[in-house]
Protein backbone atom coordinates (compact mmCIF):
# COMPACT_ATOMS: atom_id res chain seq x y z
CA UNK A 1 0.00 0.00 0.00
CA UNK A 2 1.45 3.40 -0.99
CA UNK A 3 2.59 5.68 1.82
CA UNK A 4 1.68 8.83 -0.15
CA UNK A 5 -1.86 9.76 -1.08
CA UNK A 6 -2.69 10.64 -4.69
CA UNK A 7 -3.07 14.28 -3.63
CA UNK A 8 0.36 14.29 -1.99
CA UNK A 9 1.94 12.66 -5.01
CA UNK A 10 0.58 15.32 -7.36
CA UNK A 11 1.74 18.13 -5.05
CA UNK A 12 5.24 16.65 -4.75
CA UNK A 13 5.44 16.18 -8.53
CA UNK A 14 4.80 19.90 -8.87
CA UNK A 15 7.55 20.76 -6.38
CA UNK A 16 9.99 18.45 -8.14
CA UNK A 17 9.55 20.37 -11.41
CA UNK A 18 11.67 23.10 -9.78
CA UNK A 19 14.70 20.80 -10.03
CA UNK A 20 17.01 21.49 -12.94
CA UNK A 21 19.76 19.01 -11.98
CA UNK A 22 19.79 15.32 -11.08
CA UNK A 23 19.91 14.36 -7.40
CA UNK A 24 20.90 11.06 -5.83
CA UNK A 25 19.95 10.21 -2.25
CA UNK A 26 22.12 7.52 -0.67
CA UNK A 27 20.40 5.41 1.97
CA UNK A 28 22.56 3.44 4.38
CA UNK A 29 20.46 0.89 6.24
CA UNK A 30 20.52 -2.40 8.09
CA UNK A 31 19.67 -5.50 6.05
CA UNK A 32 15.94 -6.14 5.65
CA UNK A 33 12.85 -4.01 5.27
CA UNK A 34 13.20 -0.28 5.85
CA UNK A 35 10.46 2.35 6.00
CA UNK A 36 12.87 5.02 4.78
CA UNK A 37 13.61 2.95 1.67
CA UNK A 38 9.87 2.74 0.96
CA UNK A 39 9.52 6.51 1.32
CA UNK A 40 12.41 7.15 -1.07
CA UNK A 41 11.17 4.60 -3.58
CA UNK A 42 7.84 6.40 -3.85
CA UNK A 43 9.57 9.76 -4.23
CA UNK A 44 11.80 8.44 -7.00
CA UNK A 45 8.68 7.49 -8.94
CA UNK A 46 7.68 11.16 -9.05
CA UNK A 47 10.69 12.64 -10.85
CA UNK A 48 13.20 11.30 -13.38
CA UNK A 49 15.76 13.60 -11.77
CA UNK A 50 15.69 11.72 -8.45
CA UNK A 51 17.46 8.42 -7.90
CA UNK A 52 18.29 6.33 -4.84
CA UNK A 53 21.40 4.36 -3.96
CA UNK A 54 21.20 1.76 -1.18
CA UNK A 55 24.08 0.67 1.02
CA UNK A 56 23.52 -2.12 3.53
CA UNK A 57 25.52 -2.10 6.74
CA UNK A 58 25.74 -4.73 9.46
CA UNK A 59 27.66 -2.50 11.87
CA UNK A 60 25.83 -2.48 15.19
CA UNK A 61 27.34 0.88 16.08
CA UNK A 62 26.07 2.59 12.92
CA UNK A 63 23.36 5.24 13.24
CA UNK A 64 20.86 3.75 10.82
CA UNK A 65 18.96 4.48 8.74
CA UNK A 66 21.01 7.36 7.41
CA UNK A 67 20.38 9.50 4.34
CA UNK A 68 22.93 11.52 2.39
CA UNK A 69 21.35 14.00 -0.02
CA UNK A 70 23.30 14.84 -3.17
CA UNK A 71 26.90 13.97 -3.91
CA UNK A 72 28.75 16.09 -1.33
CA UNK A 73 28.28 13.78 1.66
CA UNK A 74 27.59 16.86 3.78
CA UNK A 75 23.76 16.85 3.88
CA UNK A 76 22.74 14.06 6.22
CA UNK A 77 19.55 12.91 7.92
CA UNK A 78 19.65 10.13 10.50
CA UNK A 79 16.43 8.30 11.26
CA UNK A 80 13.10 7.93 9.48
CA UNK A 81 12.04 11.19 7.76
CA UNK A 82 8.41 10.92 8.84
CA UNK A 83 5.90 13.46 10.10
CA UNK A 84 7.11 17.03 9.79
CA UNK A 85 10.60 15.80 8.94
CA UNK A 86 9.32 14.56 5.59
CA UNK A 87 9.34 18.20 4.51
CA UNK A 88 13.02 18.49 5.53
CA UNK A 89 13.82 15.63 3.17
CA UNK A 90 11.76 17.10 0.33
CA UNK A 91 13.32 20.54 0.70
CA UNK A 92 16.82 19.06 0.83
CA UNK A 93 16.19 17.15 -2.39
CA UNK A 94 14.67 20.13 -4.20
CA UNK A 95 17.44 22.50 -3.03
CA UNK A 96 20.08 20.03 -4.23
CA UNK A 97 18.46 20.00 -7.66
CA UNK A 98 18.51 23.77 -8.06
CA UNK A 99 21.27 26.32 -8.63
CA UNK A 100 19.55 29.26 -6.92
CA UNK A 101 20.89 30.31 -3.51
CA UNK A 102 18.38 30.76 -0.69
CA UNK A 103 20.79 31.91 2.03
CA UNK A 104 21.13 35.60 2.86
CA UNK A 105 24.13 37.59 1.65
CA UNK A 106 25.27 37.92 5.28
CA UNK A 107 25.21 34.15 5.81
CA UNK A 108 27.08 33.49 2.58
CA UNK A 109 29.72 36.07 3.51
CA UNK A 110 30.14 34.40 6.91
CA UNK A 111 30.54 30.98 5.30
CA UNK A 112 32.98 32.35 2.71
CA UNK A 113 35.20 33.66 5.52
CA UNK A 114 35.25 30.48 7.59
CA UNK A 115 38.73 29.46 8.70
CA UNK A 116 37.64 26.24 10.37
CA UNK A 117 35.26 23.40 9.70
CA UNK A 118 31.77 23.42 11.23
CA UNK A 119 29.74 20.33 12.10
CA UNK A 120 26.07 20.98 12.80
CA UNK A 121 23.78 18.50 14.53
CA UNK A 122 20.06 19.36 14.61
CA UNK A 123 18.00 17.15 16.90
CA UNK A 124 14.37 16.84 15.81
CA UNK A 125 11.20 14.81 16.25
CA UNK A 126 8.49 14.00 13.67
CA UNK A 127 5.82 15.80 15.70
CA UNK A 128 7.65 19.15 15.93
CA UNK A 129 6.39 21.67 13.35
CA UNK A 130 9.35 24.01 13.99
CA UNK A 131 12.11 21.44 13.44
CA UNK A 132 12.22 21.42 9.62
CA UNK A 133 13.20 25.10 9.59
CA UNK A 134 16.36 24.31 11.54
CA UNK A 135 17.28 21.24 9.50
CA UNK A 136 16.75 23.06 6.19
CA UNK A 137 18.94 25.99 7.29
CA UNK A 138 21.73 23.65 8.39
CA UNK A 139 21.53 21.68 5.14
CA UNK A 140 21.60 24.87 3.07
CA UNK A 141 24.72 26.01 4.90
CA UNK A 142 26.35 22.63 4.20
CA UNK A 143 25.34 22.75 0.55
CA UNK A 144 26.92 26.19 0.17
CA UNK A 145 30.20 25.59 1.99
CA UNK A 146 32.50 22.60 1.88
CA UNK A 147 33.58 23.55 5.41
CA UNK A 148 30.14 22.65 6.79
CA UNK A 149 28.60 19.23 7.49
CA UNK A 150 24.98 19.21 8.67
CA UNK A 151 23.05 16.35 10.23
CA UNK A 152 19.38 16.18 11.08
CA UNK A 153 19.00 13.58 13.84
CA UNK A 154 15.69 12.06 14.91
CA UNK A 155 16.02 12.41 18.67
CA UNK A 156 13.65 9.59 19.65
CA UNK A 157 15.42 7.03 17.48
CA UNK A 158 18.87 7.83 18.88
CA UNK A 159 18.19 8.38 22.54
CA UNK A 160 21.76 7.75 23.70
CA UNK A 161 22.94 10.56 21.47
CA UNK A 162 20.09 12.78 22.64
CA UNK A 163 21.15 12.22 26.24
CA UNK A 164 24.78 12.96 25.38
CA UNK A 165 23.81 16.31 23.87
CA UNK A 166 21.28 17.11 26.60
CA UNK A 167 18.29 17.27 24.30
CA UNK A 168 15.29 18.23 26.40
CA UNK A 169 13.39 20.07 23.69
CA UNK A 170 13.54 20.24 19.92
CA UNK A 171 14.84 21.52 17.69
CA UNK A 172 18.21 21.61 19.45
CA UNK A 173 21.14 22.68 17.30
CA UNK A 174 24.66 21.73 18.39
CA UNK A 175 27.64 23.13 16.50
CA UNK A 176 31.18 21.79 16.90
CA UNK A 177 30.28 20.22 20.24
CA UNK A 178 30.60 23.59 22.00
CA UNK A 179 27.74 25.82 20.86
CA UNK A 180 24.08 24.88 21.28
CA UNK A 181 20.78 26.68 20.83
CA UNK A 182 17.20 25.66 21.54
CA UNK A 183 14.30 26.34 19.23
CA UNK A 184 14.02 27.27 15.58
CA UNK A 185 16.42 30.20 15.32
CA UNK A 186 15.98 32.69 12.47
CA UNK A 187 18.92 32.55 10.09
CA UNK A 188 20.35 35.91 11.15
CA UNK A 189 20.13 35.04 14.88
CA UNK A 190 21.90 31.73 14.44
CA UNK A 191 24.74 33.26 12.43
CA UNK A 192 25.22 36.18 14.82
CA UNK A 193 25.22 33.85 17.81
CA UNK A 194 27.71 31.55 16.12
CA UNK A 195 29.95 34.49 15.17
CA UNK A 196 29.98 35.68 18.78
CA UNK A 197 30.75 32.21 20.08
CA UNK A 198 33.58 31.65 17.60
CA UNK A 199 35.15 35.00 18.47
CA UNK A 200 34.99 34.13 22.18
CA UNK A 201 36.64 30.77 21.50
CA UNK A 202 39.71 32.35 19.88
Amino acid sequence: MPLLSDEDREAIKGHFTLMTEDVTVTLTKAPGECETESILAELCELSPRLTMDIVESKKESAMLPSLSIGNTGRLIFRGIPSGYEFSSLLTGIIDSGRTEQTLSDETMAFLDDLQEDIHIKVFVTPTCPHCPQSVVLAHRMAAYSDRVVAEGIEANEFQDLSMKYKVQGVPRTVINETYAVEGAQPESYLIEGLKTHMEAEK
